[in-house]
């Protein structure tokens, strides 16, 4: 499994993807991945991590345990159920938020919803791709192809 970033830039910045991505390219298998969104008041990262979510109903609130070294955080998550894909819990991440830069700079880290399973996400290779899905979703209404 490897960390990539997809930029496709449309002429309306809402049909632009920006992505980073890790699973096996070319396939469905993905542990994780995040999309730049542009919501009512923000731009924002919504990151989505492979969690067993069998018990949980698609849209249920839950929250997320994140921690790496330095980092332990609670987040607000939702449980996503795609029809084809990854199931799992995604967070909605201000582009501010440190989790990002912690995300660039550790090898990997661990998430759990309290009460269930802990995993985890290798994160080598993903510093590569972080800067620049950062900068560009920051600036998502202003790019050109």
């Amino acid at each position: 499994m490897v960390w990539e970033y997809h930029r496709y830039v449309e002429a309306n910045p809402l049909d632009t993807y920006l992505g980073l991505s890790y699973g096996i390219p070319q396939t469905d298998a993905v542990r994780a991945w995040s999309r730049c969104n542009i919501g009512a008041n923000w731009v924002y990262g919504a990151l989505t991590l492979a969690y067993d979510v069998s018990n949980l109903s698609e849209g249920d609130k839950v929250e997320v345990e994140i921690m790496a070294p330095g980092y332990a955080m609670y987040h607000d998550a939702m449980v996503v159920k795609p029809e084809e894909g990854t199931w799992g819990i995604s967070v909605a991440l201000d582009l501010s938020d440190p989790l990002w830069g912690v995300m660039a700079g550790q090898n990997r880290l661990t998430y759990q919803v309290p009460g269930g399973a802990v995993e985890h996400l290798p994160l080598s290779g993903l510093a590569s791709h972080m800067g620049r899905y950062i900068s560009d979703c920051s600036r998502i209404g202003d790019l050109r192809g």
